[in-house]
């Protein structure tokens, strides 16, 4: 059997893989059960890799089957455009599903183009999907099972390669129905438009309504303008924009970890930008005198920010400047330590929280209680059907002419909810405040995740003390007056928002490892935050910040007016106020932020955290 340490560094590979193909850093790979047979295109976010967990007796032929699967998230993130693919999708739930196939297969057919190892782990992902399902048992065609040997048909077409035996066997027994319908070289339209995903779509409708498979009131529905075809498939340089070998990336999976180090050390590859996904479009700069956002930040999920919303216009400009984003890195915890050192820092936590963790489970069980108490449930009565109304059997008893009536249970709305934890990862936080903040995080995780409340947790330092590679280049450049920020910084994700808490447990003891907190710049990490929970789809959104202390790096303030990091941190907290899409409020430990925050209160010692935590939550869902 694999070792869970084997399978761990297996994972990271694929992580890497995804991330190395797809051609974007911020790439959130996550696992889940049975994702091979249960996903579904249509539900897919753009900057999200859903992945089956490995088993623990990881075969050749498994790691095979997991790569081809990496392979097409990876392929799925960078050639197809989903915006354009939701306008026109079909409602109907069959003729959708068929649409997603169709286009399934189109995304992995042009992916696989001149890289036979993407090739073979795609077969290999397919055969087991077949096998799961028992298609290889099936003896005649089932409804269900179209969508399924349409993918495997339209590549195998598209490719003009052999389809595996699992998989071949779906196929024959559908494809007599299928040239019935379609006639002789039907696939020949569908190779013509295979880099241009609109025209794709075009022909891969035609070729439903003559499987009758898209009904007569959709056709010529969701039209869309020529400019929405800005699909990323469109692999004008047949994946040129990739500096890795595809085949030899996925043959070996543990190459994958050489690549993740890459992510942290180069930032050319920040520079291949999705300018054709129209719904990552990049924000607006908060400070108005940032400019534009820069790739290199790797701000992931950027916002969109509309030029015409007022609350652009009413941002003042500000001094603050950066000198260079070169070397800033996001990055996720389990990137920054081992398995065995996360695992150790984690009960390293575990003992120093032994006595401070029934106090917060005790608040964090109240939160609950409130949280659940406002997901109240009423009757609704006299209605056609629904459960017998026991209260008015005596009338029908009475009076046998009376009809019988029926209640139906109606629950109130609750909003569907996001919070974001943003932990200050400065040095000053040594020590117990950042142990009690860790504790805090993890038990308000679970906490809301146990209310269906979707918790992100993050973190913001810098990578080094007093500047870092930023300062090397502005000496070696002149020293030139007034650089701006002079420091390379480090966001750090613990834990994303889709990610179940008992996945992101251990990332949390990285923050009592020796040498990560260093100095804050908390302006940017506000942006960063900010940019990720403004995309998401929940109707409410809370951001809630962690701090001790005002914004510190000594290599900025030496060479800038004393108050440029300050200046900026007050400048984008009024942005994220006016424009009003988020909640924001703020904690702050020892250290007054309500002069900062409109909504924030200030505690005097980490151990009253936990408390504060549950306090400023209950108020805003009371809001």
């Amino acid at each position: 059997m694999t070792s869970v340490s084997d399978i761990e560094h297996f994972k990271d590979a694929q992580a890497a893989t995804v991330r190395a193909i797809a051609g974007k850093k911020a790439v959130d790979v996550y696992y889940s059960p049975a994702e091979t047979v249960s996903k579904k295109l249509s539900n897919q976010p753009d900057n999200r890799a859903r992945l089956s967990i490995p088993p623990l007796s990881l075969s050749e032929k498994d790691k095979a089957a997991a790569r081809g699967e990496a392979d097409a998230e990876a392929l799925r993130l960078k050639l197809h455009n989903s915006k354009l693919h939701q306008k026109l999708a079909p409602k109907d739930d069959r003729a959708r599903a068929a649409f997603d196939a169709i286009e399934t297969a189109r995304i992995e057919a042009m992916g696989s183009q001149g890289y036979d190892g993407i090739s073979q782990n795609l077969n290999a992902a397919l055969e087991k999907k077949c096998a799961q399902l028992g298609y290889h048992q099936l003896q005649n065609r089932r409804n269900d099972t179209l969508p399924d040997a349409l993918h495997a048909l339209i590549r195998s077409k598209l490719t003009n390669s052999p389809l595996p035996d699992n998989a071949n066997h779906l196929v024959n027994l559908w494809q007599g129905w299928i040239d019935e319908r379609l006639g002789k070289n039907w696939e020949q339209r569908l190779k013509e438009t295979l880099t241009n995903q609109k025209d794709f779509i075009g022909e891969s409708r035609k070729l439903m309504r003559r499987l009758e498979l898209l009904s007569a009131d959709e056709d010529g529905d969701n039209e869309i303008d020529n400019d929405d075809n800005n699909a990323p498939s469109e692999n004008k340089e047949k994946n040129e924009t990739d500096s890795c070998d595809l085949d030899s990336e996925n043959e070996n999976p543990e190459d994958g970890e050489d690549s993740q180090g890459d992510d942290q050390s180069e930032d050319g590859d920040d520079k291949q930008t999705d300018d054709n996904q129209d719904d990552q479009a990049a924000s607006e700069d908060p400070s108005g005198q940032h400019g534009e956002i820069d790739d290199n930040k790797n701000y992931d999920d950027v916002a969109e920010i509309k030029s015409d919303d007022p609350a652009n216009q009413t941002s003042p400009g500000t001094t603050y400047a950066i000198y260079t984003t070169q070397y800033d890195e996001v990055v996720r915890a389990e990137e920054l330590a081992d398995f065995e050192e996360l695992y150790r820092l984690r009960e390293l936590l575990d003992k120093q929280l032994v006595n401070m963790q029934p106090l917060v489970a005790k608040l964090a069980n109240r939160l609950q209680r409130k949280l659940l108490a406002r997901q109240q449930r009423s009757w609704l009565f006299d209605q056609e059907e629904g459960y017998l109304d026991s209260s008015r059997l005596a009338r029908v008893i009475a009076n046998p002419s009376v009809p019988l009536t029926f209640k139906q249970e109606k629950e109130t709305e609750f909003k569907d909810t996001v919070v974001t934890l943003l932990l200050d990862n400065s040095g000053s936080m040594r020590g117990r405040p950042i142990t009690i903040a860790a504790m805090c995080a993890d038990i308000l995780a679970r906490t809301l995740e146990r209310c269906g409340i979707k918790v992100e947790i993050l973190g913001f330092t810098t990578r080094t003390w007093k500047g870092g590679k930023s300062r090397d280049i502005w000496i070696g450049n002149g020293r030139s007056e007034l650089p701006g920020r002079l420091n390379d910084l480090r966001h750090i994700i613990y834990k994303s928002a889709d990610l179940p808490m008992r996945r992101a447990r251990k990332n949390l003891g990285l923050m009592l490892k020796e040498g990560l907190l260093k100095e804050n710049i908390d302006g940017e990490a506000l942006v960063w935050a900010y940019n990720r929970i403004a995309s998401r789809s929940e109707e409410r959104k809370i951001l809630m910040v962690i701090s001790d202390g005002a914004p510190v790096d000594d290599s900025t303030l030496s060479v800038n007016p004393a108050n440029i990091l300050e200046a900026d941190l007050r400048h984008v907290i009024n942005w994220i106020e006016t424009i009003g899409k988020v909640d924001l409020t703020a904690i702050g430990i020892g250290h007054d932020v309500t002069r900062y925050y409109g909504r924030a209160i200030t505690i005097s010692d980490a151990s009253d955290l936990g408390e504060a935590l549950i306090t400023n939550l209950s108020e805003l869902f009371d809001k």
